[in-house]
């Protein structure tokens, strides 16, 4: 397990808030979800990159669809199974 340090960290009512419910939704620790979501975003902030959440999710949805198409087009046959794999996938390696 690593190593933690305990360190203040202030943040406004809303996300407090924001937050508690991440953590109640998921069965996890408030400290959880900060330091999950601080994973997440520190690299891109490191690299000088501004998280565009709105732009993240459009470029995902974007790249799905057209994946989903190019799929059902070559390889109709394979879509459900592909589908169904994601899926045990993303349970199985993300806990969805």
């Amino acid at each position: 397990m690593t190593k933690l340090i305990q360190c203040g960290l202030s943040v406004s009512p809303p996300q407090y808030e924001r937050i508690k419910r991440l953590a109640q939704q998921h069965g996890r620790r408030q400290s959880e979800c900060v330091r999950s979501m601080i994973d997440f975003a520190l690299p891109l902030f490191e690299l000088g990159q501004k998280v565009d959440f709105a732009r993240l999710i459009t470029m995902l949805e974007f790249n799905t669809l057209a994946l989903d198409t190019l799929v059902q087009k070559a390889a109709p046959e394979e879509a459900d199974r592909l589908l169904d794999l994601a899926i045990e996938h993303a349970q199985t390696y993300h806990g969805a």
